[in-house]
């Protein structure tokens, strides 16, 4: 899985609306996320993302969803190597 797709769902996971990650920091957020294993919620994933690339646009919406965590986890897998 390339890292342009986990770069997509993170857009679309977290509303994220302006951000420049390199190559190296979607690998990094990969890494991280693959390394939470299948405990990961919203929250955990915005931190890491902040922690990679730090302050980025997002819309912000009411409650959390966390149902594309899924997705998120298996493209981090595939993602690393």
């Amino acid at each position: 899985m390339s890292v342009e797709n986990l770069k997509k769902e993170l857009e679309a996971t977290l509303l994220i609306t302006n951000w420049s990650p390199t190559e190296d920091d979607l690998n990094e957020i990969a890494r991280r996320i693959k390394a939470l294993g299948g405990s990961a919620s919203k929250a955990d994933i915005e931190r890491i993302v902040y922690d990679a690339v730090g302050s980025y646009e997002c819309m912000m919406m009411e409650g959390i969803d966390n149902t594309d965590l899924t997705t998120l986890l298996i493209l981090a897998t595939k993602t690393t190597k």
